[in-house]
């Protein structure tokens, strides 16, 4: 009896302890930072890319782009992801709208997209299977993904000579 009364204490707060992580746990989301360029060409359509069938939200269009890694800014991290995903070169210009935040099964997006200029054009596809040039009007025609979506509606009411660089 004596044992079990001064074992209760430390079972009780190894109980409390357990449960206060399990509710912790349940709250706790993987926050993904990710940036995206809207690019611009001379006539002011925007160039969408098709995620390949096989990555996760495959077949879905999205602003090329992706995560920002530790110790980048947001326009340095959208250099380096065109170069490696299209070998390209880009200008990068303001936030074409406000940060989109979207809730998937593997984490919480917060994507950010900034008004961008090809300096090359050699669209290496290695993580789409298609990129489309599409006038304002025809944005709203693809099937994006949940997190560009809201920032493809507001890319298609923008007023595009506003996009300076």
């Amino acid at each position: 009896m004596k044992i079990k009364k001064s074992l209760d204490p430390i079972i009780g707060a190894l109980y409390n302890e357990t449960n206060l992580c399990k509710k912790e746990s349940v709250n706790m989301t993987k926050k993904i930072y990710v940036v995206g360029a809207a690019i611009l060409n001379e006539q002011h359509q925007i160039l969408a890319s098709k995620r390949s069938d096989d990555r996760i939200l495959g077949a879905l269009w999205e602003f090329p782009g992706g995560k920002i890694e530790p110790g980048e800014d947001p326009q340095t991290a959208l250099k380096r992801e065109l170069r490696e995903e299209f070998n390209d070169q880009i200008e990068v210009g303001r936030q074409a709208a406000p940060t989109a935040i979207k809730q998937y099964d593997f984490g919480e997006i917060h994507l950010t997209v900034y008004y961008a200029k090809l300096d090359t054009h050699h669209f290496d596809l290695i993580a789409h299977s298609q990129v489309k040039w599409c006038d304002q009007a025809e944005l709203m025609q693809l099937h994006w993904a949940d997190a560009d979506l809201p920032i493809a509606k507001a890319i298609a009411q923008a007023d595009l000579g506003k996009a300076a660089f």
